[in-house]
């Protein structure tokens, strides 16, 4: 029976596939998730209406915050001149308004209008260090604020209200400087509706790097606006509170993407600078915090300076982690292994091999969550030679593709990935059970055997065992799939190629691949056909990049079906 909605007598049905997938879903969500999602869904009818707010609780305007928060982060010049002529590029997308500001252009994305809805772009318009610039940014804060100051279900959602009170609260000792009385009325008494609204849609129900988000603009508007200080204690507890929840003893962020990662350790950079210099003492935790997170963004970034692509993100901007990491002080010491993320990292001599052995994602947040267990990526000499897929766009149609077991560096069964994903970030049946074992042994090698059942359902276990030799030359693996009941299914095993690695099949088990620097691997296998096959890359949000990729096609024998694979040099 397929996926699909059926009608039957003039009506609309579900197929019994689909009921399924549902209630494997929702039995992951706690009904107070669902209970807060409702509720707020109720409350921006109120929102919307001509009584909100109904009392306006700040009688008096402050002429401008008693604190200005902190500028760690560079802007981009190149981008702020584009702005002085309302031409905005996000998510690999650039879109020219042309004489007068757009608040919703056609044909933008979801995600393209929360970045422009964020004003994060004031730094870039600030990093051009003239007047022009600065009058640009009260023109377009202006008409913001004209347009789009009152509530809106998407130019008020918490995450881009969230980043708008922060990025306005960081450059408004400088969008002030030399302001006439009118416009810096009208810049405080937004500022202080937007900051009153805050503490009403904090995302409690979607947690995660969305929550710290929100508490971060809470720290700051309790901090930089007068009468807050009660506001401030309350969010610094509950960020403690969060934090014990989100970041894991071995320094990872629970949602398990290196990307958000990466933004949770920004923020809270932000949040410790923001609390020294208003006067505070940061709690000791926020530090400690930073100092774990750190060692595990180090962990992630490949020898060319960007991140791994594990579940939703992109390589990220090499300068911004650089400078994020500088702030936290470089980690002299990566580990070999995340054991509470389930995260792995091989690094001997010439090759960076990273593999994910952990679980899909907490199971209050699986937005970001992909179907990637016991999938790796390969670095050799610094140049990037096995690429998970990538991300794409949160809201394009090819998004649950690429979060398909498919797109990523390991096994799929049949058309099944090993987790099931769909919706808007939703996550059904998932892998329960993973074990992982690293093995050291001096002078010879490194190597890690992880096993999966997220493929329980069709009766098969996934084990995955990958050997380096000591100077980084040799890499082996072996897939072994068992089969326990049900019916042999096709099995495939998928080796993404980065953009810039040429290759060509000498037959059904050898490939040759040469880098840019012009080194030759040989890739070999046995228990299997060896195909190549187009496929994706999405190296940043709003870039897709044609490339291939070397399919292993297995096949059972007696319940069983081993795929063996190796990687060196060429001589």
């Amino acid at each position: 029976m397929k996926n699909k909605k059926q009608l039957i007598n003039g009506k609309l049905y579900f197929t019994l596939p689909k009921v399924g997938r549902w209630l494997r879903t929702i039995r992951h969500v706690s009904p107070v998730q669902l209970v807060q999602r409702l509720d707020y869904w109720v409350r921006t009818f109120y929102y919307r209406s001509i009584f909100y707010p109904f009392v306006e609780y700040d009688t008096e305007v402050p002429d401008a915050p008693i604190h200005t928060a902190p500028d760690l982060w560079s802007g981009n010049v190149e981008h702020g001149n584009a702005i002085m002529k309302h031409t905005f590029s996000f998510v690999s997308r650039t879109i020219n308004m042309g004489a007068a500001m757009q608040w919703t252009p056609q044909g933008a994305s979801k995600q393209w209008l929360y970045e422009l809805h964020s004003f994060e772009w004031l730094a870039d318009l600030r990093a051009t260090h003239n007047q022009e610039a600065k009058t640009a940014a009260r023109d377009i804060i202006s008409d913001w604020i004209d347009v789009c100051g009152t509530f809106n279900p998407n130019r008020w959602h918490p995450y881009p209200l969230s980043c708008r009170l922060t990025h306005w609260l960081t450059h408004s000792g400088w969008l002030l400087d030399g302001a006439d009385i009118g416009w810096r009325e009208k810049f405080m008494r937004n500022l202080i509706r937007q900051a009153n609204h805050l503490p009403k849609v904090i995302e409690w129900d979607m947690g995660g790097h969305w929550l710290i988000k929100n508490l971060k603009a809470q720290i700051f508007t309790s901090l930089c606006l007068p009468s807050r200080q009660s506001a401030f204690l309350e969010a610094e507890a509950l960020l403690k509170q969060q934090i014990q929840i989100q970041i894991l003893p071995d320094g990872m962020h629970h949602e398990r993407s290196p990307y958000y990662h990466a933004q949770v350790l920004k923020d809270l950079l932000d949040i410790h600078a923001m609390i020294i210099k208003a006067g505070q003492t940061p709690a000791e935790l926020i530090g400690d915090t930073i100092d774990r997170m750190s060692v595990a963004l180090a962990f992630f970034r490949h020898p060319d300076g960007g991140l791994a692509l594990f579940n939703d993100g992109d390589i990220g901007d090499i300068d911004l982690l650089d400078d994020i990491q500088e702030r936290c002080g470089l980690a002299e010491n990566i580990p070999a292994e995340l054991p509470y993320a389930g995260y792995i990292r091989l690094d001997n001599g010439h090759m960076t091999f990273l593999f994910d052995a952990g679980l899909c994602a907490p199971v209050e947040g699986t937005h970001h969550a992909h179907a990637d267990t016991l999938s790796f990526e390969l670095s050799y000499e610094g140049q990037r030679l096995f690429v998970n897929s990538g991300t794409g766009n949160f809201q394009d149609s090819t998004r649950n593709t690429m979060r398909g077991t498919a797109a990523h560096n390991t096994v799929s069964v049949g058309e099944q990935n090993s987790a099931e994903v769909w919706g808007d970030g939703l996550l059904g049946r998932r892998p329960n059970k993973i074990k992982s074992q690293v093995r050291q042994e001096a002078g010879i090698g490194i190597g890690v055997e992880a096993s999966h059942d997220g493929y329980r359902h069709l009766g098969i276990k996934h084990t995955r065992r990958v050997f380096m030799n000591a100077d980084g030359t040799d890499l082996r693996g072996e897939d072994n799939l068992e089969l326990r009941k049900k019916k042999e299914l096709p099995i495939q095993g998928h080796f993404h190629l980065h953009p810039a690695i040429k290759y060509k099949l000498i037959n059904n088990t050898e490939a040759e691949l040469t880098l840019p620097d012009n080194t030759v691997l040989s890739f070999r296998i046995k228990g299997g056909q060896l195909l190549d096959i187009s496929s994706e890359y999405s190296p940043c949000f709003g870039q897709m990049v044609t490339t291939n990729k070397l399919v292993i096609r297995g096949a059972w024998q007696k319940g069983k079906c081993v795929l063996n694979w190796g990687l060196r040099v060429k001589k």
